[in-house]
């Protein structure tokens, strides 16, 4: 469509006014005629009623005549001939009103990091003026979707990458809230880390068909051929292993040690699981038969945490000393 067409005059005009004027995200446009709401309707992508009083978001605005090539500033500028114009004071009322309009338009306002993020943003997230009301609806659209675990593209395209004004300010919430990308359930792409289980590597995309699973540590399980669908995560839950567990029925076997100890707690707190083989008793049999079989056990350096599962279990490992790893117990999980 033509952006320069007369019937859109008034909203260009009242845009810049209320772009310049500080402390609106929105204005107000009396639609008086066929023609201008048939040019309203097409820019705005929805049907719009004559005579009618509109609302109209600048963010939303933007985000409208940046899908015909151009941004909201851009237009101002080329249709009136002259650059937008603010004080320093009326970009910072400005900038606080538009984070605010997007805050609240996806029911973040009242979050605890909210006021703190918005400014942040104003202050140091180097955005400029005219980009703003675009970047604080995309942010906020990305911060109110966190939950279900996704991927950076799937939010937002490239405009989630590294070094991005968008990921800039994201980051700067998560930061916020105490999480990072990966603990929101953003990851930076659906192949990354792929799950190991007895259907093969699963990455975001695929479905682990099962639903029940053994979790373990050692991949020498899985080669072994322990009896029901497993899971192998080396080095604890991960964000692409939380999302194919959710909703599972899930017990957990690992190592004995303070890593093990704490990646069972960790995963058992996640799916509200149960331990399998885990007790302080499976714990001092398997000591009893290694050392009797000549078995050379490492040293236990430190304490593990207290074992969700079983408070005796910590006390024990810390009493005996010694560290019993899966593959140290493999035949007697078979």
């Amino acid at each position: 469509m033509h952006l320069d067409q007369p019937e859109l005059a008034e909203l260009w005009r009242l845009a810049r006014e209320t772009l310049e004027g500080g402390g609106r995200s929105a204005f107000s446009i009396r639609v008086e005629d066929e023609k201008t709401a048939a040019a309203l309707s097409e820019l705005l992508r929805k049907p719009v009623a004559h005579p009618a009083r509109r609302q109209i978001s600048l963010a939303r605005l933007d985000e409208h005549v940046r899908a015909h090539g151009s941004t909201l500033t851009e237009v101002l500028e080329a249709l009136h001939g002259k650059p937008i114009g603010m004080s320093t004071t009326e970009e910072a009322s400005t900038a606080d009103a538009v984070l605010k309009f997007a805050l609240r338009e996806h029911n973040l306002l009242h979050e605890p990091w909210a006021a703190p993020w918005i400014a942040h943003v104003r202050r140091y997230g180097k955005i400029p003026q005219p980009a703003l009301p675009m970047l604080a609806n995309q942010a906020a659209g990305v911060l109110g979707k966190l939950g279900p675990t996704t991927t950076r593209f799937a939010l937002a395209g490239n405009d989630l990458d590294d070094g991005r004004p968008l990921t800039r300010i994201v980051g700067k919430a998560l930061e916020l809230m105490g999480t990072t990308w990966e603990q929101a359930g953003i990851l930076s792409d659906a192949y990354s880390d792929p799950v190991l289980t007895s259907q093969g590597y699963l990455t975001l995309n695929d479905t682990l068909e099962t639903p029940e699973i053994t979790v373990v540590r050692s991949p020498r399980l899985l080669e072994s051929g322990v009896p029901g669908p497993l899971m192998v995560l080396p080095t604890g839950l991960t964000a692409q292993a939380k999302h194919h567990l959710k909703g599972k029925e899930v017990r957990c076997h690992n190592d004995f040690t303070p890593d093990g100890i704490r990646a069972t707690n960790e995963i058992l707190a996640w799916t509200g699981g149960t331990a399998w083989r885990m007790s302080a008793n499976d714990y001092r049999e398997a000591v009893t038969t290694l050392i009797a079989r000549s078995v050379d056990l490492p040293t236990l350096n430190s304490r593990p945490e207290e074992a969700s599962w079983d408070p005796d279990l910590a006390r024990t490992m810390a009493t005996t000393g010694l560290v019993v790893t899966e593959e140290h117990v493999l035949s007697s999980l078979l």
